[in-house]
C-alpha cells in the first residue's frame, strides 16, 4: 500500500496525520515523514545480535535494508514482539533526518487532515513525553497519541541525537561578530531547544532569544513591529535572524515563516528553517513561502556555518 498523496496549500497551518493502531490505542504521525506503508513479512527480516531490545533488526525495503523497530516495545507498552509481529501487522517506513527507518505497528487506520491548533502538547511534567509521546489531537471522539519518531530514534541510535551529533562543534574557532547577532529561535521540542541553545552559545551565538511554538515567536515579532511603526523609526531591535522548526503547535514553522515574508518590516528578517522533514518536497514548501535558508536536523555545524555566511560581516 503506497502512501496517500493529499496536497496541502504551504503556509496554511494544516497538517496531515497518519492514524495507526498498536493494541487497541490510537496513535498518529505526520505523513510529511512517511515514505510508504507494508505489509509486514518476517522473511525480509534479518536480526542483529547486538540491536538494541526496541529494534527487530535490519528488513529488505526496495533493494535496500533500513532497521526495523517495534514500535510496541519502543513506547514500553509491554508487548513481545515475536508474539505480535504477525501477517496481519503492518510497517510504516519513514524517511527524515536523512535517513530511512520502519516501524512495526498493528494496522493503519486512515490520514486526517487537521490544523496545527488541534494539536495539545504534552506538558513538560508528565513522564510519558519522555517515551516518545510529544501530543494528542482529538479525532471523532478519539483521543490520537503523536509518536515523537525523532525521540525514538535517539534513543536507539544516540549520534541521531542534536546533543551528540553536535560534540564537534566545541572544535570550531569562534569567530568576532557572533555575539551581535540576535536570534530568534522556535522549536517545541524542549530537549532540541536545551541542546541548540548550548551549542549555539558554545559558538559565540549567545544573543538568542527562544519560543516553544510559532504562534509565541510571531506574537512577539508583530509586538516589535507594532512598535516600530508607532515610533516611526527602527530603534527597535528586530532579530537578524529566525531560527524555526517546521513541525509546531498553534501555529507551524511554514506558516510563520510566510507570515513574516508578508509583512513590510518583518520580511528583512532571515529565516532559517530547521526540520527534520527537509527534502525535495519540503524544500520546495519552504522556498514557497520565502524561506532563505533551510537545514536538516541535526546539522549543527551546517547552522552555525550558515549563520556566519549570513549574518557575519565579511572581511575585506
Amino acid at each position: 500500500m503506497g502512501k496517500q498523496q493529499i496536497l496541502l496549500e504551504s503556509g496554511t497551518n494544516e497538517m496531515e496525520l497518519l492514524e495507526f493502531l498498536i493494541g487497541g490505542q490510537s496513535f498518529g504521525v505526520n505523513v510529511a515523514k512517511v515514505q510508504s506503508i507494508v505489509q509486514y513479512d518476517p522473511k525480509t527480516v534479518t536480526k542483529v545480535a547486538t540491536a538494541p531490545p526496541a529494534m527487530m533488526g535490519m528488513m529488505l525495503h526496495r533493494g535496500k535494508t533500513i532497521p526495523l523497530i517495534d514500535l510496541a516495545n519502543a513506547l514500553d507498552m509491554n508487548k513481545k514482539k515475536d508474539a505480535d509481529a504477525n501477517s496481519t501487522s503492518v510497517v510504516i517506513v519513514t524517511e527524515f533526518n536523512n535517513s530511512i527507518n520502519s516501524f512495526l505497528v498493528d494496522g493503519v487506520n486512515r490520514i486526517h487532515r487537521l490544523c496545527w491548533d488541534a494539536f495539545v502538547p504534552i506538558s513538560n511534567v508528565i513522564n510519558i513525553s519522555g517515551l516518545g509521546i510529544i501530543g494528542s489531537v482529538h479525532i471523532n471522539d478519539t483521543e490520537v497519541m503523536v509518536v515523537d519518531l525523532e525521540h525514538i530514534l535517539s534513543r536507539i541510535f544516540p549520534q541521531l541525537a542534536i546533543g551528540e551529533a553536535a560534540s564537534e562543534i566545541f572544535q570550531i574557532e569562534k569567530k568576532h561578530g557572533r555575539e551581535e547577532v540576535c536570534i530568534f529561535f522556535a522549536e517545541d521540542s524542549k530537549t532540541i531547544r536545551d541542546n541548540v541553545v548550548r551549542v549555539l552559545c558554545s559558538a559565540g551565538y549567545n544573543k538568542l532569544r527562544v519560543f516553544e511554538n510559532g504562534q509565541k515567536a510571531l506574537d512577539v515579532l508583530m509586538g516589535m513591529r507594532d512598535k516600530v511603526k508607532a515610533e516611526d523609526s527602527f530603534a527597535v531591535e528586530l532579530p537578524n535572524v529566525l531560527i524555526s522548526d517546521i513541525e509546531m503547535p498553534e501555529l507551524d514553522g511554514l506558516t510563520l515563516c510566510k507570515s513574516l515574508k508578508s509583512d513590510s518590516i518583518l520580511r528583512n528578517i532571515s529565516v532559517i528553517m530547521f526540520s527534520s522533514l527537509i527534502n525535495d518536497q519540503m524544500i520546495m514548501k519552504c522556498e514557497s513561502v520565502g524561506a532563505d535558508s533551510y537545514i536538516t536536523k541535526p546539522e549543527m555545524n551546517k547552522l552555525i556555518n550558515m549563520l556566519d555566511e549570513r549574518c557575519l560581516k565579511k572581511e575585506k
